[in-house]
């Protein structure tokens, strides 16, 4: 019998910051709240989800691919200079993987003790592409 991977979208409410000059924590607010207010909102990666979901009635089910495996995406909170030393360890694993020699202890990591192949060269590039939008809208892979 077939299996059909099925979207839905979930409630959730994301957290963001800004910094705001101001003599008291009622002026921060009234100053970050006024619709004049023109400050960068940075996400804090903190996210609070509800019980209500709903499956996507548009294109919400397709069928799973023979080797399709379906995992869920954690999300890490980095700052900036935490996100470019990812992309660089990245880059180096992928030019450890070009080159076809990587260390052990790293291919155990990359592959979690065996638990599964690990990224290949085109899917580390596409994670890095993902995680380099760099406050871009940015989507993640189908």
């Amino acid at each position: 019998m077939p299996k059909f991977v099925v979207t839905a979208r979930h409630d959730a409410l994301v957290y963001y910051e800004t910094v705001v000059e101001a003599a008291t924590p009622e002026q921060a607010r009234s100053l970050a709240n006024s619709f004049m207010y023109e400050g960068e909102w940075f996400a804090t990666g903190s996210v609070s989800e509800y019980d209500d979901f709903e499956i996507d009635a548009d294109d919400g089910v397709r069928l799973l691919e023979d080797d399709e495996t379906i995992e869920a995406f954690l999300t890490v909170a980095v700052t900036a200079q935490e996100r470019d030393a990812v992309l660089a360890g990245l880059r180096l694993l992928q030019i450890a993987l070009a080159r076809g020699d990587i260390d052990p202890p790293l291919g155990s990591i990359l592959t979690n003790d065996g638990a599964h192949a690990g990224l290949d060269l085109t899917r580390i590039d596409a994670l890095c592409e993902r995680i380099n939008c760099r406050g871009l809208k940015c989507t993640p892979p189908i």
